[in-house]
């Protein structure tokens, strides 16, 4: 006979795996839709090792026998358990014809158990004992094996079927635990049918056991892994509740057990109050040392990723907010690639917009009538890229838009929504692991998304504003250049002048320390400043001598005309103004007005100076240049009289702290781009 140890000591090593899975299954994988199933399953395996121990232990034959039939009662059912295992963790539809077949094979065998027609008693072999096979034992076979081979077929499909890595692992571990138990138990039936062989069942339901556990932990069968580390977490705070609180009542129990008073009541009840202010930090703490010990060095990611989901600040940097996004989901997730889709302003359709890791091998892009986002505007969940088969309005997903997902190993889809509406997609390629998704990971995720649409939606508001404005700037610098150029046509001896001028206050104004609004304005002001001129004929303003008094009254109405060309459009600067003014002078001797001293807006006076200087530095039809120094003298001696003290001292210094500073000015001005002037500045 073989060693008697050995022989008992099996069992209940197949027992306590099967309780432990069971503990696990029932108390820790809560999430998933095949637990209970599983755990029935788990729960006939452990009634099966305790049937076998106690059939085993008994020292009768009669006595065996009893607990033989439990055992046949229990493996039969077992075999069921697991055949519903397989049916809720595959997904797999039944027919329901064939689950009602197999209840009433399993009833019929329970039913026929007791009347010794499965088994008619034991018998004595050379290990131990072994059942008396029964007339109607191959009906016996037929529900042990028929389910599990079912089952079987579900997990071998389900495996061959799905595309994730650690999913087909999974299966492949079950599979090769329940063969192992199937192999096994059928060696315990050969020893009654006269075989020399040692009964291998119990340690083919133990490899069951230790495949099994190894597919919970490594592989995530149930997710367990997700709730061991926060049973970790409870498991050491009950450790240390029970630690920390019966020490000191145990401690102070025996300091007062000889003074009872209201005094030592009062100090135990403080010093238990104190220890429970304190133990709620305790406990995040050691939350954290138990995530660190799980996630080693994905935690500070995840960290970050949690940080930036419940972050309230608003960027309206979009840039910067979705290159943090997708760096952090990222990092968090240790995904391969994340990219994130935002609605286009011009074709309304969805382009990727930034992203992070690798980059996608073909364009992801959706258009506004893609089944893709039409689905994610009324999906708030996020799908899971194997689902897409199963949700109706996914399965017409055209060609491209499947070939664009698949080429990127997209998971995920992430739909980014805000007071109902799809603002942006945020797509989660693969892990580098190739591990899947956990609901841990889901719900972070689902977090974060729901968290940040709303930064997204003002952000992309904000960029949208910023290019509608810089459309109109452009278009409004297009029409500016335009005008501007109407009457350097008509007047080419002075071509140039204008944006000359332009270019000498805007450096004026500069060195004055005004501000960028300021000097923008003035730019703008002094392409315009001599728009008025289109009505002065062109016999006049290319006249080559000098000039009569009719000719000259005709030019000075220009600033006038000016300013009725432009008062009717709205600018941010008085440029209208600006330019009806800016031949007046401080001692009321200018035109059109005669307006004086502070009567003249500064923008005026910044425009007279510079357009003096420019004027008396450049060659004209009637004389020829005078020269920059010449124009110096001319403010130098009249500041304070003609022009403005301010503004003729930022001139002086400009122009005489670099002797080419002038030259400089000129020659920006002649070869500046006009479309692209003012936005340069």
């Amino acid at each position: 006979m073989a060693d008697l140890s050995t022989y008992l000591i099996l069992p209940i090593i197949e027992i306590s795996f099967s309780v432990a899975l069971l503990a696990l299954a029932t108390f820790l994988g809560r999430r998933h839709v095949a637990r209970k199933p599983f755990a029935f399953f788990l729960g006939f395996m452990a009634i099966w090792g305790m049937f076998v121990f106690l059939m085993r232990a008994n020292p009768t034959l009669s006595g065996s026998f009893f607990w033989e039939k439990f055992l046949l009662a229990a493996i039969v059912s077992a075999a069921l358990a697991f055949y519903r295992f397989t049916i809720s963790f595959t997904g797999v539809k039944s027919k329901k014809g064939l689950l009602y077949v197999l209840y009433i094979l399993h009833a019929a065998i329970i039913i026929l158990i007791p009347t010794n027609l499965i088994a008619s008693g034991m018998q004595p072999t050379w290990y131990g004992k072994a059942p008396v096979i029964g007339p109607l034992f191959p009906l016996f076979l037929l529900g042990v094996y028929v389910p599990p081979v079912l089952g079987l077929t579900h997990l071998i499909k389900h495996c061959r079927q799905s595309r994730i890595v650690d999913e087909i692992i999974r299966d492949q571990y079950i599979i090769a635990g329940i063969v192992a138990m199937l192999l096994g138990g059928t060696t315990d039936f050969l020893p009654s049918l006269g075989l020399t062989i040692y009964p291998l069942g119990i340690i083919g339901n133990i490899l069951f056991c230790i495949l099994t556990t190894i597919a919970m932990l490594r592989h995530g069968l149930l997710e367990i892994r997700v709730v061991l580390r926060k049973s970790a977490t409870y498991s050491l705070t009950s450790i240390l509740i029970f630690g920390i609180f019966g020490s000191l009542i145990l401690t102070l129990s025996k300091m007062f057990e000889e003074l009872l008073n209201p005094l030592s009541v009062t100090i135990t009840i403080t010093s238990v109050f104190f220890v429970a202010a304190i133990f709620q930090p305790l406990l995040s703490r050691l939350q954290r040392t138990v995530d660190k010990l799980f996630f080693r060095q994905r935690y500070e990611h995840l960290q970050a990723l949690r940080q930036f989901s419940k972050e309230t600040k608003s960027d309206l940097d979009l840039k910067q907010l979705s290159t943090s996004l997708v760096t952090t989901v990222a990092n968090g997730m240790l995904s391969r690639g994340v990219y994130l889709l935002l609605r286009s302003p011009v074709s309304d359709s969805f382009e990727m917009y930034s992203y992070c890791g690798e980059k996608s091998r073909r364009p992801l892009s959706f258009s506004s009538i893609s089944s893709l986002t039409v689905t994610m505007k009324y999906q708030d969940r996020i799908i899971d890229i194997n689902d897409m088969d199963v949700i109706p309005s996914l399965s017409s997903l055209n060609e491209n838009d499947k070939r664009a997902l698949l080429d990127s190993n997209i998971e995920l889809l992430v739909p980014l929504k805000h007071s109902g509406r799809l603002v942006g997609m945020l797509l989660i390629g693969s892990r580098f692991s190739r591990e899947p998704y956990l609901n841990e990971d889901r719900q972070l995720l689902q977090s974060v998304a729901g968290n940040v649409a709303a930064k997204v939606e003002n952000a992309s508001r904000y960029e949208n504003v910023k290019q509608e404005r810089s459309e109109l700037q452009k278009t409004m610098e297009g029409l500016i250049h335009a005008v501007s150029s109407v009457v350097e046509f008509r007047d080419p001896y002075t071509a140039g002048h204008q944006r000359r001028v332009a270019e000498l206050a805007y450096a004026i104004t500069k060195e004055m320390g005004l501000s960028e609004w300021h000097m923008k304005g003035i730019y703008i002001i002094g392409l315009l400043h001599d728009v008025g001129k289109v009505v002065v004929p062109a016999e006049i303003l290319s006249k080559p001598g000098k000039i009569n008094e009719h000719e000259f009254s005709i030019i000075k109405n220009h600033p006038k005309v000016g300013y009725e060309i432009l008062e009717k459009m709205e600018f941010p600067w008085p440029a209208a103004k600006a330019i009806l003014q800016h031949h007046e002078r401080l001692n009321g001797s200018g035109y059109p007005q005669g307006l004086s001293g502070e009567d003249i807006i500064l923008e005026a006076k910044i425009l007279s100076v510079a357009d003096v200087v420019e004027a008396m530095s450049s060659h004209r039809p009637y004389r020829p240049a005078l020269g920059l120094d010449n124009a110096l003298k001319e403010i130098t001696e009249q500041s304070g009289t003609l022009y403005d003290t301010d503004v003729v001292a930022a001139c002086l210094r400009l122009l005489k702290s670099k002797e080419d500073e002038f030259e400089r000015l000129m020659t920006a001005a002649a070869n500046r781009d006009n479309t692209a002037v003012s936005v340069e500045k």
